[in-house]
């Protein structure tokens, strides 16, 4: 088994971190989000390839931005329906 490279750690803790500080904001809540987050980096915990995790923190990032689409699209429909009854 190899040592991680330690830049490689970094990058997965810090998208881990942005993923939970996403989740705050989830619409089916923090308690629902956070469990199958850390579900989900638990059952990658494993990985030592390189090429293995950055396939992983590739994903995070896809993730990531769904989150942020869905939260772009809900406020853009509760703009909408506030403004459309002008």
């Amino acid at each position: 088994m190899t040592t991680p490279n330690p830049a490689l750690r970094r990058e997965v803790i810090a998208i881990y971190k942005e993923l939970l500080n996403l989740g705050k904001a989830y619409p089916l809540g923090y308690d629902y989000f956070r469990p199958r987050l850390h579900k989900a980096f638990a059952s990658n915990a494993s990985l030592t390839e390189e090429k293995d995790i950055r396939k992983g923190v590739e994903r995070a990032e896809f993730v990531k931005k769904e989150i942020e689409a869905l939260y772009y699209l809900k406020k853009y429909r509760s703009m909408r329906q506030r403004y459309d009854k002008l």
